[in-house]
């Protein structure tokens, strides 16, 4: 019979749960995807790597990171009982140590009053309104100066008390170092809550469910750093494990002694949970997140889903469900408009419909339930998650670190959020194997780029999405497709060649191709793995490349034609790679092959 061919567009991501005759109708899916992402150009391209930030761990040594954070131009990393920041990963600098400054003269207060009178003091030349300032121990921010020896603050001191010294908060680089630490007893997994506000890089709070919540804010001019760190008191929750920027507040949640509250400072005032506009709220459920979502509130709680709204004048509680809970917080991200989560049914999202304040909720993990049902729900106990979102490749990234586990085999999924050929928003999955990402933070940078990170039990940060190696070690890569009936299982097929269409960012030829046939039968003669050759990239005249080095002429995605052996009435392929060459997508294949007869 003569020969005939079939081309397979690689679309549609990792499907676990389809049978053997819906794969045949849907060839470009993949059965094993890993180390891949599904790229929104199209095709299955190899992930990128990780490096370290920098040559150091915060602290020198390896004790685990537990919290994560791209804040003023650095990295803010928690580690052990202290809070580092670095601007380049090789120099850490500890910052939660007392940095109120004494200024000249002492002062006296009254309980009830938010008067300062003081004595030999230089109010004006040294304070400014807004200063954060403490006197006795009590810590406020100015509100007015009247002259050297009299200004207000914003609230009224506890305590009567004289003679006392006035500091204010911010400290350089000679005075941080001889400041004493506040140290935070067993950080663990420790969030994070930006206030943007007026200060340069905005007000950066931590918290972790051990200690008071922490503020940083770092201040840089012409190259000098100044450092303002203190823990968080007017009445706020002692040890909430969730914070996060509402209403122009700070909420924040999971205190362990009222893990159903959720606590909200007066607006505009962060550090303030005492004034007129701040309060709780119980939602009756242990909260396992907050998450701002358009201009509602969301409590991802253990067995429900609840929405806050109307902290300006009444707030409002109303249920999204009370049947779906989150296993996780450390799930949850927003893309697309939507938010992800983790329940114990899989992924889902909630998501704003078209009617005002209606919000649905989606599952998007279907294809992948094997994987959650096998290697993650049965594990909760000893697993870590971590997730993150790349926004430029409309990806979300989840991770679960399992401890125990060598890092060579730490598992995770990634998501691309793409619009099918319907109109409609789908998510193509895959698999990533090899990164330990026990907490992971993906941000945004001063110029606008995404600043990615991750660390594992190292005790460094490392450069997430980044380079061609898992810092240093070979990105192992396995793409396999369907088994293959070419419209028609009952007809032997002897297969002639396969052009594959693959695209490399750089010299690449460590990729290997296997076939096999019937379902990998044992009875069927299997051909051994074949390299697929050499990749280059496809070269313009005028980019700067050089005649004899680079690939002139060449199309966007190349074919590299590879003849095969063998027969069999269904067939699937393998490519496969490990190295630290550069990624490469695959976009498709043509198959060439001879009919032969029913048998």
């Amino acid at each position: 019979m003569a020969e005939q061919g079939v081309s397979v567009t690689c679309e549609g991501g990792l499907d676990l749960v389809g049978t053997t005759h819906t794969l045949f109708r849907t060839p470009g899916v993949a059965t094993t995807l890993e180390n891949y992402e599904s790229s929104i150009h199209g095709g299955y391209r190899r992930i990128n790597g990780f490096a370290k930030y920098g040559t150091n761990t915060p602290d020198t040594t390896s004790s685990n990171i537990e919290g994560i954070h791209s804040y003023a131009k650095g990295v803010v990393a928690c580690q052990g009982s202290n809070i580092y920041y670095s601007p380049n990963g090789t120099t850490w600098t500890q910052v939660n140590k007392d940095t109120y400054i004494t200024k000249t003269g002492t002062v006296g207060v009254s309980a009830g009053s938010a008067t300062v009178t003081g004595s030999g003091t230089s109010f004006t030349s040294q304070f400014s309104v807004g200063d954060d300032i403490k006197i006795n121990n009590e810590i406020f921010n100015v509100l007015s100066i009247t002259n050297n020896t009299s200004m207000t603050v914003d609230g009224n001191f506890v305590a009567t008390a004289s003679s006392q010294s006035i500091k204010k908060n911010g400290a350089d680089a000679t005075q941080l170092a001889s400041g004493s630490a506040i140290a935070r007893v067993s950080q663990s997994d420790c969030k994070f809550a930006l206030y943007e506000g007026e200060s340069q890089y905005g007000e950066l709070f931590i918290v972790d469910g051990n200690n008071q919540p922490a503020y940083l804010k770092i201040k840089i001019v012409s190259g000098t750093h100044t450092y303002f760190f203190k823990e968080v008191g007017r009445s706020a929750p002692e040890k909430s494990k969730f914070a996060t920027i509402f209403g122009e507040r700070l909420i924040v949640a999971g205190d362990a002694d009222n893990p159903q509250v959720v606590s909200y400072s007066t607006r505009l005032k962060p550090e303030d949970f005492t004034g007129s506009s701040a309060g709780t709220i119980d939602v009756g459920d242990k909260v396992k997140t907050i998450k701002p979502f358009r201009n509602k509130l969301i409590v991802f709680c253990e067995t429900s889903i609840f929405q806050i709204s109307g902290l300006d004048s009444t707030p409002t509680v109303s249920g999204v469900t009370k049947n779906i809970g989150c296993v996780s917080g450390n799930t949850v991200q927003e893309i697309g408009g939507d938010l992800i989560f983790l329940a114990p049914d899989g992924l889902r999202t909630i998501a704003g419909t078209a009617r005002i304040d209606d919000i649905e909720l989606s599952s998007i993990s279907r294809k992948i339930m094997p994987l959650f049902r096998d290697e993650v729900m049965p594990f909760l106990s000893s697993i870590r998650f971590s997730s993150m979102v790349i926004r430029e490749k409309s990806q979300y990234r989840l991770f679960y670190f399992k401890s125990g586990t060598s890092n060579n085999i730490q598992g995770g999924v990634i998501g691309t959020f793409k619009i099918s050929s319907t109109g409609a928003g789908v998510y193509e999955w895959s698999q990533t194997k090899g990164i330990a990402a026990k907490v992971a933070h993906s941000g945004t940078a001063e110029d606008g780029s995404e600043v990615l990170f991750h660390s594992d039990e190292s005790g460094y940060v490392f450069k997430h999405d980044s380079g061609n190696s898992f810092d240093g070690s070979n990105i192992v890569a396995q793409y396999k497709t369907p088994d293959l009936d070419y419209g028609d299982a009952g007809i032997r097929k002897t297969l002639y060649y396969i052009k594959t269409s693959i695209r490399s960012e750089g010299t690449n030829d460590n990729l290997k191709l296997q076939t096999r046939y019937d379902f990998e039968s044992s009875e069927v003669t299997q051909p051994a793995e074949i390299a697929l050759g050499a990749l280059q990239t496809p070269a313009k005249f005028g980019s700067g490349s050089t005649f004899g080095t680079t690939l002139f002429g060449g199309t966007l995605f190349p074919q590299q034609k590879t003849t095969l052996t063998g027969s069999g009435f269904t067939n699937n392929f393998r490519v496969r790679s490990t190295g630290t060459a550069f990624p490469y997508t695959v976009s498709g294949f043509y198959v060439d092959f001879i009919p032969a007869g029913r048998t």
